[in-house]
């Protein structure tokens, strides 16, 4: 499928889903009609509202609709009036039920805000998925991403029946095809890739998908549009999805239990995913043998599936969650205290001089100040919570801080290089970092010191190589992930995920590749910025030890010079006295 008609799919599936929803949302702040009769797939009443139409009508839990059942009464909102015969213990009787306005109770109104809020974030990452990451992986995920609609929300849509009806059976149709979808995700996730067993299942979820949409279809067909009950039939096709979801939550946990190294830590928290599967299918086989935080706690762990999806699949490094998490504290410190002391002069100001137009001037003048000190405040509140919350991460800068100042003071370029390789490997605790140096004059880099690679992996770097070439570029770190590379030949460093280079006078004399967390997260902006500072300490050392080793020989070559005066000039006295005795000889008369 070409790019536009990706995207154009996308767009008007989401515009629909938006549309249908948004009356549904409305009902969380507005009145909305109401019987406040609850039916099960039998036509027995399960739930009357208290002060409700159904109950001024004297309807009670246990009554039986009449077949055929009036398909209205499954319909939200009802039509304006609804007429059907109500059996109760015998005796039929009829029963007119004319909608009123109800606003839901708080409880209610949280519920459906969350589940709102949870198949939104379900739409928007699933097509955001899709559009990144275009493949026959993301498109089951998208698509399970629609369709889990109706199950989570039904349909609560105004306007004209037929308009309804069409609705409802497309989105409960398709709703059918969820369970299989999740089953043919996880059998290509997450490298959209089918072996072995894993074929032959998917042919049987491919099957599944078309064959449960048209089960759906045919039973609700029997109780919407023929008025007959379908009690047994639907708790035995939902017994039959749950095991499918349990079945797919364990291909995920293969999948997991497989994974190795890097790859593990990249898509451990899709771990999130077969659990809410598990719990989805307890909460389908037992609906009302649940405790009431049940379903909360099931919507909240739902909401975190796609972010765990998209992590995994985007994401083409491992991120440290703990580097997200300070941010956001230091964030909303920041933006507390900057709120809380506008709204605190605001108060004081307004309260004292309410009739002047000091308030106005004092919130400028704090405005600047709070503008000039933010940079300060940002450092302050970061070293703050660092220290206090994250205290690793915290001692990881101290210790590279140090090493900066210290490695000012090496004396020899095996101490520099001993600083570059080993301190973040201890202080940081990443698996790999090995140090290249500049072969003389030859555009390439050899490797020198390593730790955590073998003999066997890259000893040199040339100088045409992509990564040498950014790096002379930029000057500054560069992530291996945003390498280029070109496509007949493979990144020559399999175990770093950083390189960082050490200029001597903007000239490129090292390059240090550095690999990732042991935990296989990624180095995070604030390490990297750490790494930095040590790798330019390193520089300004190479620069001062070469300028010593420079004055040194200096030293060594003007002592000699002086010692070749020296000596030559002791020639000279001597070839001088030679000569001078040889002259007297040669003179006439001379005894």
């Amino acid at each position: 499928m070409s790019k536009v008609l990706r995207i154009a799919v996308v767009v008007v599936v989401g515009a629909w889903m938006l549309w249908t929803l948004v009356p549904h949302v409305e009902c969380v702040w507005s009145a909305c009609p109401s019987i406040g009769l609850t039916l099960n797939y039998d036509g027995v009443v399960a739930g009357v509202d208290d002060g409700s139409p159904a109950a001024k009508a004297s309807i009670q839990p246990g009554d039986r609709v009449a077949f055929p059942i009036p398909r209205d009464l499954y319909r939200e909102p009802p039509p304006p009036a609804t007429t059907f015969g109500l059996a109760r213990n015998g005796v039929t009787r009829t029963v007119t039920l004319v909608p009123q306005p109800q606003r839901f109770e708080l409880d209610e109104r949280l519920r459906l805000l969350a589940l709102s809020a949870s198949y939104l974030l379900f739409l928007v990452v699933g097509s955001a998925v899709l559009l990144l990451r275009p493949s026959a992986m993301t498109w089951m995920f998208y698509l399970f991403c629609v369709v889990r609609r109706f199950g989570d929300l039904g349909l609560y849509l105004p306007g004209p029946s037929d308009w309804y009806w069409a609705n409802y059976f497309v989105l409960l149709t398709t709703g059918g095809a969820g369970c299989p979808l999740v089953a043919m995700f996880a059998l290509r996730f997450p490298h959209d890739r089918m072996d072995g067993w894993r074929k032959p299942v998917n042919a049987v979820a491919a099957a599944l998908a078309v064959a449960l949409p048209v089960t759906w279809f045919s039973l609700f067909w029997r109780l919407i549009g023929l008025g007959l009950p379908v009690g047994n039939a639907v708790e035995r096709l939902a017994f039959f999805t749950s095991i499918l979801y349990l079945g797919a939550a364990a291909i995920f946990l293969v999948t997991l239990a497989r994974s190795h190294g890097d790859e593990r830590q990249r898509i451990r928290w899709i771990l999130v995913f077969p659990i809410t599967i598990v719990m989805r299918a307890i909460a389908i086989d037992l609906p009302h043998a649940l405790p009431e935080w049940y379903s909360g706690l099931l919507t909240a762990l739902g909401a975190l599936v796609p972010l765990t999806v998209a992590y995994a699949i985007v994401r083409q490094r491992v991120f440290d969650i703990e580097f997200a998490i300070s941010r956001a504290v230091i964030y909303g410190v920041i933006t507390s205290i900057v709120a809380g002391t506008f709204l605190l002069l605001d108060w004081l100001i307004s309260a004292q001089f309410s009739q002047s137009r000091l308030t106005l001037t004092a919130e400028i003048v704090v405005a600047l100040a709070l503008g000039s000190w933010l940079n300060m405040l940002h450092k302050n509140v970061d070293r703050f919570v660092d220290g206090t919350f994250f205290r690793q991460r915290h001692r990881s800068e101290k210790r590279l801080s140090r090493a900066a100042a210290a490695v000012l003071r090496a004396e020899t370029h095996d101490a520099v290089d001993r600083f570059l390789v080993h301190e973040p490997v201890e202080a940081l605790g990443l698996i790999s970092a090995a140090l290249f140096h500049r072969d003389g004059e030859e555009p390439c880099f050899v490797r020198e010191q390593a730790v955590g690679w073998s003999d066997g992996d890259v000893s040199e770097l040339t100088g045409d190589d992509p990564l040498v070439l950014h790096l002379l570029a930029g000057g500054e770190p560069v992530r291996l992930a945003d390498v280029a590379w070109s496509s007949d030949r493979l990144p020559p460093v399999k175990h770093a995920v950083l390189a960082t280079p050490v200029m001597l006078r903007d000239e490129l004399v090292t390059i240090v590749l550095y690999g990732p967390h042991r935990s296989g997260a990624d180095i995070d902006p604030d390490e990297v910025r750490s790494l930095v500072r040590l790798t330019q300490s390193a520089g300004a050392s190479y620069d001062h030890i070469d300028a010593r080793t420079l004055r040194e020989e200096l030293a060594t070559l003007l002592q000699q010079c002086e010692m070749k005066d020296r000596e030559l000039a002791a020639l000279r006295t001597k070839t001088g006295s030679i000569d001078a005795k040889t002259t007297e000889g040669l003179v006439p008369g001379a005894s």
